[in-house]
């Protein structure tokens, strides 16, 4: 009895100080961690807009939309006038995923860039895949750009799948789709 009480409180000491050596590591690394995400956000902020002259945080808006979480959302500045939407989303796809959608004043798509994807590798990584191509020679998520987004996206309507990753093809649309109606919302008065 006394030998299992021993080898109970090692046990226990040796759990405590692992728990203190990850949370030391966690606060050493969040901030670099938080710091890159924000770069690579303003990154593809930058691929959707090119013209824009700066973007302006809102942050009175709705948090989810449908099964998507809003995690940022911009006014796209150019010339001192609002140009058009930037919404940062993630959902479920496959798995998950997080992209960036950019919408002009009315409701048409500017460009949606993924951010993050744990989709199955072989097909639906190819969303995110630049070399990946459908039929008409663009990219997964280059093919949304021009897109009116002002009613929710259909697959093979208003995009095309990609072969073998149906689930992806459409949950990815519906991220976007959740991501404009946002704007859509915001547009309309309705904020959080």
């Amino acid at each position: 009895m006394k030998e299992a009480f021993k080898l109970g409180v090692i046990l226990a000491l040796y759990a405590a100080a692992a728990c203190f050596a990850l949370a030391l590591v966690n606060n050493v690394t969040a901030p670099e961690i938080e710091r890159l995400a924000l770069e690579k956000e303003s990154a593809a902020l930058k691929m959707i807009f090119p013209d824009a002259d700066g973007f302006e945080k809102i942050e009175a808006f709705e948090k989810q939309s449908g099964s998507a979480t809003i995690e940022s959302f911009y006014a796209v500045k150019k010339g001192g006038e609002t140009a058009g939407y930037a919404v940062k989303a993630s959902g479920p796809t496959y798995d998950t995923t997080t992209l960036v959608a950019g919408f002009d004043q009315g409701l048409k798509i500017a460009g949606v860039h993924i951010l993050q994807t744990t989709d199955s590798p072989g097909f639906g990584q190819k969303a995110a895949d630049p070399n990946y191509k459908n039929s008409k020679g663009t990219t997964f998520y280059g093919q949304f750009a021009g897109v009116d987004a002002s009613a929710p996206l259909v697959l093979g309507n208003d995009y095309e799948a990609i072969s073998g990753a149906t689930i992806t093809s459409n949950t990815m649309g519906a991220l976007v789709s959740n991501a404009a109606e946002t704007v859509k919302n915001y547009l309309a008065g309705g904020s959080k």
